[in-house]
This record gives C-alpha cells, structure tokens and sequence, in this order.
C-alpha cells in the first residue's frame, strides 16, 4: 500500500465521533429513522451498515428491547451503535451478556458514553491519529475492562476494512495503469 493510500485510509476516520448519550434523539425514531442515523455515524467505514431486518433481529432475540409505539428511543439507538461496532467480533450471545452486565452496574448513559469514549480512542489510535489517550488497564473495573477488550479488536476491524477496500479500489485501477504503460 502506497503512502497516498495510507492517508486516505486515516482520513476515513479523522472526524469520527459519536453522539453522547443527551445527544442522540429523544423524541424516538422509526425504524427507518433509527437505521439511518446509526449508518450517518458510521458511514466512513466500509462493510458497517444497519438494516431494519438487523435491528428486528435484535429485537426478536432480546438484545435491544420492543420499540414503543413502533419507535427506538435513546437507549435502543445507543445500543445499536454497539452492536453495529462489535457484531463482527463478538457473538450475539457474547452481546447479550455483556449488555446484562452492563445493566447491573451502571445506567445506559454511562454505558452508552463510556463506550463511545472508548471506541473513538481506539479508532484514533490504530488509524495512527493519536495516541491511546485511555485510563490504564488496571485503573479499569471488570465492566470497563470488558467493554475495552470489545472496542480494540473492533477498531482492528474498521481499520483492516478500510485497507481492504483502498486495496480494491487500487486493484480497479490497475487495468488503466497497465493500458497507459502500454
């Protein structure tokens, strides 16, 4: 991979961040509501993409709970955005678990902005942007450390997403390259 690749590769997530939890809607959206504002957030990296079928997936297995009145309200949304982050590294099941734990010591905002904390670190970080600007390991408690243990292999994920993909393009490429040699 050329230099020019590699920089467009970090470009792809320099402006990352998510809403805080008082940030995400709080009116409720419909399901095609909830879908897209989840994807805006997410629409730099390659291969990470909700749909509604997904998320009534979720549903029917009991990881996010039954919208009311056919609307996602700030803790379903801010659930999605974990799964939609992790779901290739983790197990649904794994998931499932992690969100009990998650609920037996601590709100869905301070889960929710822990986990966005964390993720935008770990992107910044294995992109190259910065450094790993995170409370060391041992200052973490079980929940924390477990959510971090999620979030890097997540952030190895977007990254090796983002290198595939500029690989492909270059590849496309190739056949002109060859016929302007030519």
């Amino acid at each position: 991979m050329n230099t020019e690749t590699k920089r467009r590769i970090a470009a792809s997530a320099a402006g990352f961040a998510l809403p805080r939890y008082d940030e995400l809607p709080g009116m409720g959206l419909y399901l095609d509501q909830t879908v897209q504002y989840v994807n805006l957030h997410f629409r730099t990296f390659p291969g990470i993409e909700l749909t509604g079928s997904m998320v009534s997936n979720y549903v029917k297995k009991g990881l996010i709970p039954h919208p009311v009145r056919k609307k996602y309200t700030r803790d379903q949304i801010g659930y999605l955005m974990y799964i939609i982050a992790v779901k290739n590294v983790l197990s649904m099941e794994n998931i499932q678990l992690l969100f009990s734990i998650q609920q037996e010591y601590c709100t869905p905002a301070t889960a929710y902005n822990t986990f966005c904390a964390e993720l935008e670190a770990a992107v910044g970080s294995v992109f190259g942007l910065r450094s790993f600007d995170r409370p060391p390991d041992n200052e973490l408690n079980d929940e924390q450390f477990l959510l971090r243990r999620t979030i890097i292999p997540a952030a190895h994920k977007l990254y090796l997403d983002c290198c595939f993909d500029a690989l492909r393009q270059e590849k496309a490429l190739w056949p002109d390259i060859l016929d302007d040699l030519n």
